[in-house]
């Protein structure tokens, strides 16, 4: 599978338009956690250290699993986190260091569309 992008200005796909770079750098990450405060607690670190533009935390989500060679199911929360590619690898250290989970769900997601003026935002949040 490629991961190429179009160059600027090369045409896109049917129906997509390309985005404006640098807002192609911007990914979500999805994090989930024991529950809707830590993950609060931990979007507010986040945001802080300008480490993630905005942190949505969802409340409940049922996970079935498989650890330690047991199948598992618990209640947890997700947060969706915005960053971008040149902010990851300190974000996902961040979420390691003060996550309860001896592996923490850590999966960045490219963005491939989306409101140029958002994504601009997204970068500007995190210093540019």
């Amino acid at each position: 599978m490629s991961s190429s992008r179009p160059e600027e200005g090369a045409s896109a796909p049917a129906g997509r338009s390309p985005l404006p770079e640098p807002a192609g750098s911007v990914r979500v990450v999805l994090v989930s956690g024991p529950d809707e405060a830590f993950l609060l607690d931990l979007g507010r670190v986040l945001v802080s250290e300008r480490l993630a533009a905005c942190v949505n935390v969802l409340p409940s989500v049922s996970s079935v699993y498989r650890w330690a060679g047991v199948v598992e199911e618990a209640d947890e929360a997700l947060a969706l986190v915005k960053t971008t590619s040149d902010r990851l690898e300190a974000l996902t250290a961040q979420v390691r260091r003060l996550h309860p989970y001896d592996e923490p769900e850590v999966i960045a997601l490219p963005v491939v569309g989306g409101s140029p003026s958002y994504l601009t935002w997204v970068i500007d949040g995190l210093g540019g």
